[in-house]
């Protein structure tokens, strides 16, 4: 059986599914990107610390703001934003009637 493979590193899975799911519980993430919980919360950290997130507490639940303005800071991408990425790939998962 080929090994299975993604296009996007855990940390692009994630902030998808942030993108797309600010209230998401790491349990709600983890499931969705196949991720355990521990390596979920451990990318919701780094993500935190590099600033390409923030984390605010509202109610008993975490509610996540991806900085949609920060550059990703590869050269192979350019000036390209999470926010960018983030819209690409919404509309490209998003059905056109």
């Amino acid at each position: 059986m080929p090994r299975q493979w993604n296009f996007l590193s855990n940390h692009g899975l994630i902030i998808l599914h942030l993108v797309r799911n600010p209230k998401a519980t790491l349990r709600e993430i983890a499931l969705d990107t196949r991720l355990t919980e521990r390596a979920v919360y451990q990318i919701v950290r780094e993500l935190e610390e590099g600033e390409f997130i923030e984390k605010r507490k509202v109610g008993r639940r975490n509610t996540y703001t991806i900085n949609r303005r920060n550059i990703l800071g590869h050269p192979a991408y350019g000036s390209l934003t999470i926010g960018d990425v983030g819209k690409i790939i919404t509309e490209a998962l998003t059905p056109t009637p």
